[in-house]
């Protein structure tokens, strides 16, 4: 039998994924860690429970975060909640005791997918892949459209520059002609 690949993320930056996984069972969250470090060549943080991870990602170091459903200090949607409150960054939930409402919970919450314990890494890996090539595509876009509202502020700016020199030099003209006319009309005597 043929052993499948995992999928490699396409990066242009050639930075690895950054991947935040909470989990309190040390067996689940090494052999985690391992398999996205050798599928992924991820860079991962492990968390034990909620005050941990809180900790780890206090910078927002992950592009991506996979929560166990059932932490010892805490429920997994509430960590979701104060580790993603802008949203930004994709989640994977984990659990053991699945249930439709935990499941529509979760969506409410932006969680991205629901894994049940146990499955496969397979299509874990094939989750996070696509997960985090949306997130950087969305990222990518977002700092475009920064940089296109800084040029157009920037536009703005010159634009009103111009527009008072241009004035400027209008009132110039005027008053140039003006004094021109004074002196044309001072030689020229009138008729």
């Amino acid at each position: 039998m043929m052993e499948q690949t995992a999928p490699t993320i396409e990066n242009t930056s050639g930075n690895p994924p950054r991947i935040l996984v909470v989990e309190d069972d040390i067996t689940i969250s090494e052999l985690l860690e391992e398999h996205l470090t050798y599928s992924m060549d991820a860079q991962v943080r492990r968390a034990s429970d909620a005050t941990e991870a809180m900790e780890l990602d206090a910078d927002k170091w992950a592009e991506l975060i996979i929560v166990d459903y059932l932490l010892p200090d805490m429920n997994g949607l509430k960590l979701s909640e104060l580790l993603n409150s802008d949203g930004q960054r994709p989640m994977i939930f984990m659990t053991g005791h699945p249930s439709l409402d935990c499941a529509i919970e979760a969506m409410r919450f932006g969680v991205r997918d629901m894994f049940v314990k146990p499955f496969d890494l397979d299509n874990l890996t094939e989750t996070i892949h696509k997960a985090i090539e949306q997130h950087r595509k969305h990222q990518l876009r977002l700092k475009r459209l920064m940089r296109m509202r800084q040029l157009a502020r920037g536009v703005l700016h010159e634009r009103r520059a111009l527009r008072r020199k241009l004035e400027f030099v209008c009132k110039d003209i005027v008053q140039g002609y003006r004094q021109l006319s004074e002196k044309v009309n001072s030689i020229i005597p009138p008729e």
